[in-house]
């Protein structure tokens, strides 16, 4: 029997909160995702962003609510393990890295991350098997 993060990874996956992408992101990052599916290294996250981005709720650009989490966002994010809060700038993979606490969508928490809304919460199993589980504080 497998118990812990890797037993909840091989259940049918719990209710997944709503996702939310303009028009305009969810091309862009059909095109960063499918690009990164070639790169073993980038894979699972390619995988899962074209999966939220596949069930996501598509907005005009201009309809997108400033509370849902964007490229380009600062997002203020607590960790729901640790009990701590960071902030992150949430960025495509080939931007430069301006921003000490950038993150990019072809990561682990840049996926689960792309058009959650203020409150929302997201667990996940990392690459390691170790739970993870962000909530949305606040996007500007």
């Amino acid at each position: 029997m497998i118990t812990g993060c890797a037993a909840q990874c091989h259940e049918p996956q719990a209710k997944l909160p709503p996702v939310t992408l303009s028009e305009t992101e969810r091309k862009e990052l059909v095109v960063v995702a499918t690009a990164a599916l070639a790169d073993r290294h980038v894979l699972p996250a390619a995988s899962n962003l074209l999966r939220e981005v596949h069930r996501a709720i598509i907005v005009p650009d201009d309809q997108l609510p400033t509370n849902v989490v964007a490229v380009h966002s600062r997002v203020d994010v607590h960790d729901n393990l640790t009990g701590t809060n960071s902030e992150i700038v949430l960025v495509f993979p080939d931007e430069p890295r301006t921003e000490p606490n950038a993150v990019s969508v072809l990561t682990p928490l840049g996926a689960a991350l792309i058009g959650l809304s203020e409150g929302a919460s997201i667990d996940w199993c990392t690459a390691s098997g170790d739970r993870s589980s962000k909530t949305v504080l606040r996007c500007r």
